[in-house]
């Protein structure tokens, strides 16, 4: 079901998707934490958070059927590589889960009005966004860390080749 689409490994095409709306949805993070954009990130927020999730999800059994596919073991740099990257993933997909938890209960507990009759608990109405940040941000910084592993899987895994000089040198 998570394998291909179009002859092509659906790992390879989802995961651009992740690694677009992760930071998407710590910058929505950052704006419904300002009270003053708070009304206009509120829903987006809530949304892309749940995208997110589901995308999340689909990158990572796409990425074990990948995995199952093509037959890689540990034991040779490849290998152990994507094993290091199969248990970040797991590691995000959990972070993710427990973002869009806080992305959703700020979205309906936050109160929408600075003024309002009945304003939450300090708990809610400050703790939420600021715990929705914070998980947004190590978010953000763990699909780095899973997209670096996987990348110097694919093009770089015994660490010998230097991108940053030229060929014609």
């Amino acid at each position: 079901m998570f394998d291909t689409v179009g002859g092509l490994p659906l790992h390879a095409l989802v995961l651009h998707v992740v690694v677009i709306v992760l930071p998407l949805a710590t910058l929505l993070a950052l704006l419904f934490a300002y009270p003053r954009t708070r009304n206009w990130a509120r829903w987006p927020l809530a949304v892309v958070a749940v995208g997110a999730l589901g995308a999340t999800f689909v990158t990572k059994e796409s990425g074990e059927e990948l995995e199952q596919a093509l037959g890689i073991r540990a034991g040779n740099p490849v290998g152990d590589l994507i094993q290091e990257h199969e248990q970040l993933a797991n590691q995000l997909l959990i972070l993710v889960a427990v973002f869009t938890v806080i992305a959703v209960a700020s979205s309906l507990l936050v109160s929408r009005l600075n003024v309002a009759p009945r304003r939450p608990p300090v708990a809610i109405e400050v703790g939420l966004p600021v715990l929705l940040v914070i998980a947004g941000l190590v978010m953000a910084f763990w699909v780095y860390r899973v997209g670096d592993i996987g990348s110097r899987a694919v093009w770089n895994p015994e660490g010998n080749v230097n991108y940053s000089t030229s060929a014609g040198q």
